[in-house]
């Protein structure tokens, strides 16, 4: 199961689906591209519409009003069963040459794989002023949970049908703070992990509204200080 979260993407979602639709089968298992589209004003939720009536494999998942990142792949993941579970970013800055490892690291063993930009051995091409803050946050989230991982937050993900079962209705996150938590709860869960270094090069030319900004800025406080609180109980 490939989750494709989407709010207001219309401009990537047909190249992203297709890439997937081409990638996919040479893993040589069935697969379902679901996409959790969220509340969209672009037009996405007509585009995923045409791409769920064209594609047998594609399943849309529409949202009226915005639920954020983590309800709408909670949501999906409920809602379509799989024996491995994972998502992509709809613009696909991670390169999908990585794809393969992603799955197979799972179809290994693993519980829980992610791809990293901050590792040794990666290449990225990012804006320094969106790059520093998030090294800073990563670096933070290291030093207050007590973990190993380079890059919490990267849309590279994929899970095993048991971790889903077990840890995802545990997260109480709903927006960007999603990803750091379900990292965090399956560490503290002794869940087998796997981070690799990827390519990744970003797609909006460093441009992000200073409200956008602002606004995971806020959500990342608050999920940093309810998770610790969560935690410790």
């Amino acid at each position: 199961m490939i989750t494709v979260p989407a709010c207001n993407e219309a401009k990537n979602l047909r190249t992203c689906v297709q890439v997937l639709l081409e990638e996919a089968p040479k893993l040589g298992e069935d697969f379902r591209i679901v996409i959790a589209e969220d509340g969209s004003t672009d037009g996405t939720n007509v585009i995923a519409q045409e791409l769920e009536k064209t594609h047998p494999q594609v399943i849309h998942l529409h949202s009226p009003t915005k639920l954020g990142k983590g309800l709408a792949l909670t949501r999906a993941f409920n809602k379509v069963e799989g024996d491995i579970y994972c998502f992509v970013d709809c613009d696909l800055a991670t390169s999908m040459k990585f794809f393969p490892k992603l799955i197979n690291s799972i179809r290994e063993g693993n519980d829980l794989a992610f791809g990293s930009r901050y590792m040794g051995g990666t290449e990225v091409n990012r804006a320094v002023l969106r790059d520093l803050p998030s090294r800073v946050y990563n670096w933070l989230i290291r030093i207050l949970f007590k973990n190993n991982v380079f890059d919490h937050q990267i849309g590279f993900k994929a899970f095993s049908n048991r971790l889903i079962k077990d840890v995802l209705d545990e997260c109480s996150s709903t927006g960007w703070f999603w990803d750091t938590e379900i990292i965090v709860r399956s560490l503290n869960s002794n869940y087998k992990i796997v981070e690799f270094p990827v390519e990744w090069q970003e797609k909006t030319n460093g441009k992000g509204s200073i409200r956008m900004v602002t606004n995971v800025a806020i959500q990342n406080v608050i999920g940093i200080i309810e998770l610790k609180m969560l935690l410790k109980k």
